[in-house]
């Protein structure tokens, strides 16, 4: 996955991994994204149907879209809203809940 942009968040949506593509791909520099939350790159008027999936997914461990393939509407560091192709994949533990969420970008 080197060329991908890589973000991971805990289940309480914080952002704990930023790669050198993500940098790159989104223009927020590593130390401004780990720690904040997933409103750093999802557009304001998107971020009450993230956050509501983004719960759901967490408390069932599902995620309709995870693994598809598709456009992901981010809010870039210059205040861009632009589509990126990525793919979700939900993080689990040995149990099977969900703990987190991946996308890579790319």
């Amino acid at each position: 996955m080197d060329n991908h942009a890589v973000v991971i968040a805990d289940a309480s949506g914080v952002i704990r991994f930023w790669n050198a593509q993500a940098v790159e791909t989104l223009g927020h520099a590593e130390a401004v994204a780990l720690g904040s939350t997933l409103d750093l790159i999802v557009p304001e008027g998107f971020r009450e149907a993230h956050w509501n999936g983004y719960r759901r997914a967490m408390a069932s461990g599902a995620a309709a879209s995870e693994g598809q393939p598709g456009p992901f509407p981010v809010l870039r560091a210059d205040g861009e809203i632009a589509p990126v192709l990525g793919r979700l994949t939900l993080m689990r533990s040995a149990q099977g809940s969900a703990i987190g969420a991946m996308v890579a970008f790319g």
